[in-house]
C-alpha cells in the first residue's frame, strides 16, 4: 500500500474513524504542513484545498474493504492504523488531534485558511476569509494578472494536484496539450482525465495534436545530441507545416490571455514545446512573453504554506473572519 495512504488511515483513526471530504482535506494539508512533508498535493479551489489524488485514495480504500462505501471517509475495518507509520508521524498526528479537538467545518477552514492562505484565497472563497485577498503574501504565491502570457509546463514530477495548483497560481485561461498522443500512464493526464480535472479547475482544455511528435521518432534519445537532432527535424520539416495550427495557438493566446502548452517533460530543452514557444517568438505579430514552468515552482508554493506556518504569516489583523 502506497505510504500516504497508510497517512490517511491512521488520521481517520486519530480523529474518530470518520470525516467528511473537506474536513478530510484540510487536516490533510495542516499535518502535511506540521510534518514538513507533501504526503498529499492540493491547489486552490472553490472549495479550498482541494486533492483529486486523495479522491482516487478514497475510491481505492473502498475497494480494499478499509473504507466504508460512501462520500465521506468512514473506515470499515479495524485498525490499529497509527501504529503502522512511522514514529515522527505518529508524534505529528497525536499532536494535531490534541490541538483540533471537534473543530470541523466553517471553524476549521479558518483555522486552515490562516495557516495556508494560498490554498483559500482563490475565487469567492476568499472574499469572506480575507479582508485583503491582494496581500503581498498572496500575490507572491499566486496572481489574478491579465497580462498575456505564453507558458509551458510538463508534468513529469508532478501529481496531478501539484500540476493544476501550479497552472492556477499562474492564472492560466487554457491549457493546450501539444502531445501527440494523449496518453499516460500517470493518474490525471491521459486526456479524458485532464480534461475533467482541468475543468473542475476552471481551465480550458484544448488539444492539438498536429503539434506533436510522432512517436516513432522518440525511440532512443540517448544523448544531448539526440535530442538536439530530433528538436531540429521538429523545426525544419514539422511545424513548417503546421501554420494553421501555429495560428490557432496564436488566436487562443490572443483570445484567453494567459495560455499554457504542455506535455509530459520537466525540462523543457528535453521537450518539443520549446521549440514550438521559440517558433511562435520569431513571428512578427506574436509579442507575448514566454515563461517555462518547471516543478520546482510547485516546491516553492508548498514552501511559502509551510512558512506561514512557522510564523510568518502571524498577522491576524489582515483576516476579517479568522
Amino acid at each position: 500500500m502506497f505510504y500516504r495512504r497508510k497517512i490517511l488511515l491512521a488520521l481517520l483513526e486519530a480523529f474518530g474513524g470518520s470525516l467528511d471530504m473537506l474536513d478530510c482535506q484540510k487536516l490533510l494539508l495542516l499535518l502535511c504542513l506540521r510534518r514538513g512533508k507533501q504526503y498529499y498535493d492540493f491547489f486552490p479551489h472553490a472549495t479550498g484545498n482541494k486533492s483529486f489524488i486523495l479522491v482516487q485514495d478514497h475510491n481505492r480504500l473502498i475497494d480494499l474493504g478499509l473504507l466504508a462505501a460512501q462520500d465521506n471517509f468512514h473506515l470499515a475495518a479495524a485498525g490499529p492504523y497509527i501504529d503502522q507509520v512511522q514514529a515522527k508521524d505518529r508524534a505529528v498526528l497525536y499532536a494535531l488531534a490534541a490541538e483540533i479537538g471537534a473543530l470541523r467545518g466553517e471553524a476549521l477552514l479558518h483555522k486552515a485558511a490562516l495557516e495556508a492562505p494560498h490554498y483559500f484565497s482563490y475565487g469567492p472563497l476568499g472574499k469572506p476569509l480575507f479582508s485583503n485577498p491582494r496581500d503581498e503574501y498572496l500575490s507572491a504565491n499566486w496572481t489574478e494578472s491579465q497580462e498575456p502570457t505564453f507558458f509551458t509546463i510538463g508534468y513529469e514530477g508532478l501529481s496531478i494536484d501539484a500540476y493544476l495548483g501550479l497552472l492556477i497560481s499562474n492564472n492560466v485561461a487554457a491549457l493546450i496539450d501539444v502531445r501527440k498522443n494523449p496518453i499516460s500512464m500517470k493518474y490525471g493526464f491521459s486526456k479524458k482525465k485532464l480534461s475533467y480535472f482541468l475543468s473542475d479547475a476552471g481551465i480550458t482544455y484544448i488539444h492539438v495534436p498536429e503539434l506533436g511528435i510522432p512517436s516513432n521518432l522518440r525511440h532512443d534519445l540517448q544523448s544531448e545530441s539526440d535530442y538536439r537532432q530530433l528538436f531540429n527535424f521538429y523545426s525544419e520539416h514539422i511545424l513548417p507545416e503546421q501554420s494553421e495550427q501555429l495560428t490557432r495557438l496564436k488566436q487562443i493566446a490572443k483570445d484567453d490571455k494567459r495560455v499554457a502548452i504542455t506535455c509530459f517533460e520537466a525540462d523543457h530543452m528535453h521537450c518539443h514545446r520549446h521549440r514550438i514557444a521559440a517558433y511562435l517568438a520569431n513571428e512578427p505579430d506574436f509579442h507575448v512573453p514566454i515563461i517555462h514552468l518547471h516543478s520546482e515552482d510547485a516546491r516553492t508554493i508548498n514552501q511559502e504554506s509551510k512558512n506561514a506556518r512557522n510564523g510568518l504569516l502571524d498577522r491576524n489583523t489582515l483576516y476579517s473572519s479568522v
